[in-house]
């Protein structure tokens, strides 16, 4: 059974989301810049910020989305020094604690 990302819809619908992402950043980023041009830096408001946060997601989402698409999803291996060790006193791949 496939997974949902692995078929063509679900590959063309993320990267043009991911498109959709960056334009909609694209928007916000030039009244943005709009806005800086007129108001100090030292008198930003709360609405600059949540702008700037906007732009921010918008281009990491719509990056991650169109460039790699599905691949997102992935499964990756880990290497043995960042897994996680079981709790003290389980037996580790079915040996006997001593």
């Amino acid at each position: 059974m496939t997974k949902w990302h692995e078929t063509l819809v679900a590959n063309i619908g993320l990267r043009t989301g991911g498109a959709a992402l960056l334009g909609g950043g694209w928007f916000v980023a030039v009244r943005l810049h709009h806005m800086a041009l007129v108001i100090p830096a030292r008198d930003a408001t709360g609405l600059m910020i949540l702008l700037a946060a906007i732009v921010f997601f918008c281009g990491s989402a719509g990056g991650a989305l169109l460039i790699v698409g599905p691949g997102l999803w992935e499964a990756v291996e880990v290497s043995e020094r960042w897994r996680r060790l079981p709790p003290p006193g389980q037996a580790v791949s079915g040996s006997p604690v001593t």
